[in-house]
């Protein structure tokens, strides 16, 4: 399992009151091969305000609830930092997929959504409007997964294929391994292993092990506030301080400092890409 997304909230403004009453669970077992966790912000805790989200390899399943509308959002994986809005008074629903387990609900290809998404017209043969009117019914988290869990039962996965292999071979090992060694490892071809990435999470091994290092460094930065940035740097894998600042810079466009929470400073709550700029595409199969 891979890391959780780094989600970043700068100080709210005094017009604003920080987000709470979030609720957020592992996947349910009849979704726990492919979902990570759902999450869901009710329409009292949601806030008006842009959000910094950092770059990983999941793919997220938004759902915007309001009295008057349901929309739904697929988005993809992120190679670079984006800002996205969320909107007072509505909820937020959302589904975070493994890396690799998009979820055939578009006809796209996760290397069509890198850091773009798409807007949906229903999930699982159910109308957003049916469905919309079904989940705020429920009214938390737990229900509202039960609604939801069926219909996501319903759409195509991707087979198993190489790229499960180098994830669990990955996964098992704290070093961080150079897509032809990874491809010797696994007695494949750098070019199997190159596509097999491509078509699972739209990047190349070497830029997905670049991501998954970048999360690392910034769960380390947060957890672990006094511990130095070349401490940090020298635990999760970059040669030193100045390779660990220049991968930030490439990937966030700021510095490891940026993102250094005090000890006293509270947690900040996790929250996931809210409808802003949408790419559409193809509404899928």
């Amino acid at each position: 399992m891979s890391r959780p997304r780094v989600y970043i909230f700068p100080a709210m403004p005094a017009t604003t009151q920080p987000i709470r009453w979030t609720q957020q669970q592992p996947a349910p077992a009849a979704l726990a091969e492919r979902v990570e966790f759902l999450l869901w912000v009710p329409p009292k805790a949601s806030i008006t305000w842009e959000h910094e989200v950092i770059p990983d390899a999941n793919v997220d399943l938004l759902l915007e609830l309001s009295d008057e509308r349901c929309r739904a959002f697929l988005y993809g994986p992120l190679t670079r930092s984006i800002h996205v809005p969320t909107q007072a008074g509505y909820g937020y629903f959302v589904v975070h997929f493994h890396p690799g387990a998009m979820p055939r609900l578009v006809d796209a290809s996760p290397a069509e959504l890198v850091n773009g998404a798409v807007e949906l017209k229903e999930i699982g043969g159910i109308s957003l409007d049916t469905l919309g009117e079904r989940m705020l019914a429920a009214g938390s988290l737990e229900p509202m997964c039960q609604v939801l869990t069926p219909l996501l039962q319903r759409v195509p996965y991707p087979p198993g294929d190489s790229f499960d292999r180098a994830l669990r071979h990955m996964l098992a090992r704290p070093e961080t391994l150079r897509p032809g060694a990874l491809a010797d490892a696994l007695h494949l071809s750098t070019r199997t292993l190159q596509r097999a990435f491509k078509e699972r999470v739209g990047f190349s091994p070497g830029t997905y092990a670049r991501i998954t290092r970048l999360q690392e460094a910034l769960s380390a930065l947060r957890e672990h506030p006094t511990r130095s940035i070349s401490e940090v740097a020298h635990r999760v894998g970059y040669a030193d301080h100045a390779h660990m600042t220049r991968e930030f810079r490439e990937l966030t466009g700021r510095t490891p400092s940026d993102f250094r929470q005090p000890a006293s400073a509270p947690t900040p709550v996790a929250f996931v890409q809210a409808p802003g700029e949408v790419r559409h595409v193809t509404s899928g199969p």
